[in-house]
């Protein structure tokens, strides 16, 4: 079964076997296995370097947002206070403006009582004037005739509708006049 010539026949193939792996291991360690593992080592260092810069812009992004919200918080703030001045100013000024509106409302009755207590005066003035009138007027028909109470009534019934209708017809011309 095993003679010495199939042993070494054996052997040899064992040796050249040995010799062809070896040599396949070499030139596939040389050619495919370091040009592999170097794409893969440069590949594991930009995926490395890809991670690095994603995680430093996230933190960049992360500082931004807070500076976005800070900003955020300062405005609505700034705008709290703006709104807050701006109601005390409309309060300040609907005050001005109200006590302005007292104060002119004020000048408007004192003028308007004055002007009041004028026409009061000038009214009893003629009230006065008319009285007088009619008292001569009566004292003159007295002394031309004798008088009874009825009479006397009657004569004054009678100057007073003349004097009503007198005044009224000098206002009719008055605001007839004024019209035109």
């Amino acid at each position: 079964m095993f003679t010495a010539e199939a042993m070494a026949g054996y052997a040899s193939t064992a040796i050249l076997t040995l010799v062809n792996l070896l040599v396949t291991y070499l030139v596939l360690k040389r050619f495919l296995f370091k040009p592999i593992l170097n794409v893969l080592r440069k590949r594991k260092a930009e995926v490395e370097n890809e991670l690095t810069q994603a995680e430093s812009k996230l933190q960049q992004a992360d500082g931004k947002l807070s500076d976005a919200v800070k900003r955020l918080e300062n405005s609505n703030h700034e705008a709290a206070v703006i709104m807050s001045d701006a109601r005390s100013q409309a309060d300040i000024q609907s005050e001005a403006i109200l006590a302005d509106a007292k104060r002119e409302a004020a000048g408007m009755l004192t003028r308007a009582d004055s002007e009041i207590n004028r026409l009061k005066v000038s009214m009893l003035n003629d009230v006065r004037d008319e009285v007088a009138d009619l008292s001569v007027a009566i004292a003159s028909k007295v002394i031309g005739q004798v008088m009874d109470e009825r009479r006397q009534h009657e004569m004054v019934e009678h100057l007073m509708n003349e004097q009503m209708e007198t005044r009224e017809s000098k206002e009719t011309g008055a605001i007839k006049r004024g019209e035109s």
